[in-house]
């Protein structure tokens, strides 16, 4: 559906229109600008490339690229897991794409501002894992390039910026830790460069309430509901066990090749740690655009489990995990299916979805008059 929803009429339409009529050095200074709490920097990238190339803005297409680099995220993923465990690579794959794609996080699929930055953000950072730890020349050249976008990306950027550097250390590769350093030290001043706090971000929830609402996350792919002491315990058995399997040797060493499996679970861990953080004070419900991340925590569990487990049990686990994962699935995507529905059907309403309909109706105007969006149906 080529319709704007909600965050699309400020975060595209309205950054397009004033992106069009800016000149010269402004323009890249407004991919840089903040929008709400967040820069979101990799996101009007794809908005201006995709404006450059076909004149102005289909919302629909726009999902499409961003699901797209879900799609990317996976076939990396797919690369690590083929290094870490090569005798069971192809069922941790499976079962990561099962986890993976789930239609939990159906907010995503009609909402192109959700898909290309939600995905974008663990797209980008897997991304400049992979190239920083090839550990090549050109390989760093590309993963700086990729570290800097990742950290003026998404609210959960200078998290991911925080990582890689801590990673670069951690693999001893004495060039890219100069490049990360280099990266982390001069791109995170520059994020809070006329960073104005948004107020809604400036009440944090009581402690207790941030650790209910993040093991309640946690638990969201296999039992979602919210505010339930039964989702909390399976979050904690989740979390509780992934950190118990990590694949550590003697001396605190990692097991070859899981070094960026481990660094993506500190990612993920971290990324829903501050979304619970600043969510959490909004009451207990947790945004369908955000479960990607629980997604990866049980993708990873059952990777560390395959990698932990001796040979003779590993087969009977792998076949346990895939029935529970395909159960979930089921679950998941019959709730989904409805409220799919019902964002089609509000997007569709002629009532804009937008809370001040005077200004998505502006917004609208002023994006037909510079030919950004047309109306009709594309």
């Amino acid at each position: 559906m080529n319709r704007p929803s909600v965050d699309d009429f400020d975060a595209i339409l309205a950054f397009m229109c004033r992106y069009r009529q800016a000149h010269g050095a402004d323009r890249f200074l407004m991919l840089f600008e903040q929008m709400n709490e967040h820069r979101i920097f990799s996101s009007r990238v794809v908005y201006v490339l995709y404006d450059a190339l076909t004149g102005g803005i289909n919302f629909r297409n726009l999902i499409f690229l961003g699901n797209l680099e879900l799609l990317i995220f996976f076939v990396i993923l797919v690369a690590f897991i083929k290094k870490a465990i090569p005798q069971y690579w192809f069922v941790a794959s499976l079962v990561t794409g099962i986890a993976l794609f789930d239609l939990n996080s159906w907010e995503n699929m009609n909402f192109a501002t959700g898909s290309i930055q939600n995905f974008g953000i663990l797209f980008l950072f897997t991304a400049a894992l992979f190239f920083y730890n090839a550990k090549g020349k050109w390989q760093a050249a590309l993963a700086v390039l990729l570290h800097i976008t990742c950290t003026f990306s998404s609210g959960n950027g200078l998290v991911a910026s925080a990582v890689l550097l801590l990673f670069n250390f951690f693999n001893g590769n004495r060039l890219n830790m100069y490049l990360g350093t280099a990266v982390f030290a001069l791109c995170c001043p520059l994020y809070f460069l006329h960073y104005n706090r948004v107020e809604e971000t400036m009440v944090i929830a009581p402690a207790g309430h941030i650790i209910q609402y993040f093991f309640q996350f946690a638990s969201n792919h296999i039992y979602y509901d919210n505010n339930n002491t039964l989702s909390v315990t399976v979050g904690v058995i989740i979390v509780g066990g992934i950190v118990a399997l990590l694949p550590v040797t003697g001396r605190f060493k990692l097991k070859e090749h899981t070094t960026p499996l481990v660094f993506l679970l500190g990612f993920v861990l971290a990324s829903m740690a501050l979304i619970s953080i600043f969510r959490a004070n909004f009451g207990y419900y947790i945004p369908s655009r955000y479960l990607l991340y629980p997604n990866t925590l049980l993708a990873l569990l059952f990777i560390f489990i395959l990698l932990k487990a001796p040979v003779k049990i590993a087969k009977p686990v792998a076949v346990a995990f895939t029935l529970l994962l395909l159960v979930t699935y089921n679950m998941n995507f019959r709730g989904s299916i409805e409220k799919l529905a019902t964002l089609r059907a509000r997007i569709e309403n002629p009532e804009l979805d937008y809370p001040n309909k005077n200004r998505a109706i502006a917004v609208l105007a002023e994006a037909c008059a510079l030919r950004i969006y047309y109306l009709r149906e594309q």
